[in-house]
């Protein structure tokens, strides 16, 4: 009698083993087919060429405001927004809930002004321009809004001269974050905007929120010089940072426009004019070699990721990347009236290409995220 109590008891326990194994495996079922994407949006650096994201995300927050209302805002639908140099400008502006429409008119309204005088200020100061009338424009747009005032994530390259040191700006979306978030969303575009030749290092000083402390920047440059694409970043933050993973992932890069430089018979005049006159046919063809080249490689790495070597595997994750090659020189720095309007067709008519894609995107909210 004892004996087949005990073979009862161990059957019971082993049938509430078995049940209580099965029930862990349903609920990891469930919750990944029924779990929300970790959505990622980076935007590349190009000057003036960001009109071409900014249009392709006014068209759809355009769509998203027709099903949600006039209120909706794309910072709300991803998880976490990436941008370097121009790019970053637009990303901090979607993080604090700023209207697509208002950033492009930044860009339309305004590049002008941003960008003016040309060959004066290259022939006077030794470079193009001074940020005096960008760092006025997005104080009007971003008004006081710090990193902390953004309504989702973000992660903004930017390189710190002074040091010599890489630096991403970030949210404090993680326990280790404690820095970033102090600094004003303003000094955050101009420093990752900082473009070398084009602007002057950026330096700023900032107090820390609820504090008297002061804190200085010294030398910031543009995030461009080292990741242009600033999709990499954002895979990595997710998944090493906050622990998504992969097949989690679903991330939008969007391009500023692809311009591959190409010598047919390279000779020994490629000299520093070559390279590094802004005021040639070319444009600044050093940056411009430097920033195509490593978004390729950004892009054609996140590929492998995706897909394994010879894409010859099933997809880890969801990536799309909208790229246009452009026909014509468009330089970062180009406010003509033509340049504007081609990069404004190119945004839309990327939109349309695009379009399916471009909406999973909007297809549900993601949870806000807790600030550590």
């Amino acid at each position: 009698m004892e004996c087949r109590s005990i073979a009862r008891n161990t059957l019971k326990e082993k049938s509430c083993i078995l049940c209580m194994w099965d029930f862990l495996l349903f609920t990891k079922i469930f919750t990944k087919m029924s779990g929300q994407k970790f959505k990622i949006l980076s935007i590349d650096g190009g000057g003036m060429r960001g009109i071409i994201p900014a249009k392709i995300l006014c068209e759809l927050e355009e769509e998203l405001q027709k099903r949600e209302g006039p209120d909706a805002r794309l910072c709300d639908y991803f998880d976490l927004i990436c941008g370097t140099s121009t790019g970053g400008i637009i990303a901090i502006g979607l993080a604090l809930g700023i209207s697509a429409k208002d950033i492009l008119d930044l860009y339309v309204k305004h590049g002008k002004e941003i960008f003016s005088h040309k060959w004066m200020r290259f022939l006077i100061k030794g470079r193009f321009y001074d940020q005096c009338a960008l760092k006025n424009f997005l104080t009007e747009a971003y008004k006081d809004a710090r990193i902390d005032d953004c309504r989702t994530r973000i992660c903004i390259p930017t390189y710190d001269l002074y040091r010599g040191t890489i630096h991403v700006l970030k949210t404090r979306h993680h326990e280790r974050l404690s820095r970033d978030h102090h600094i004003p969303a303003v000094d955050a575009a101009l420093s990752t905007s900082a473009a070398p030749v084009y602007f002057h290092p950026y330096t700023f000083r900032y107090t820390n929120i609820d504090s008297e402390n002061i804190n200085s920047a010294f030398h910031h440059v543009d995030g461009g010089v080292f990741a242009n694409n600033p999709a990499l970043i954002g895979i990595t933050e997710a998944h090493s940072c906050l622990n998504v993973p992969l097949e989690d992932v679903e991330l939008l890069s969007l391009g500023t426009g692809e311009i591959l430089l190409k010598e047919v018979k390279p000779n020994k005049r490629m000299r520093a004019g070559y390279w590094l006159n802004p005021l040639g046919c070319d444009g600044l063809r050093l940056y411009e070699l430097v920033a195509s080249s490593q978004s390729v490689n950004i892009h054609n790495t996140l590929t492998m990721l995706q897909k394994g070597i010879g894409k010859s595997e099933e997809k880890r994750f969801k990536y799309i990347r909208i790229q246009q090659a452009l026909d014509r020189k468009i330089d970062l720095d180009a406010t003509d009236d033509e340049s504007l309007e081609v990069l404004m067709h190119i945004g839309q008519e990327l939109y349309k290409l695009n379009d399916t894609d471009l909406k999973s995107f909007i297809a549900t909210r993601v949870q806000q995220y807790e600030r550590s």
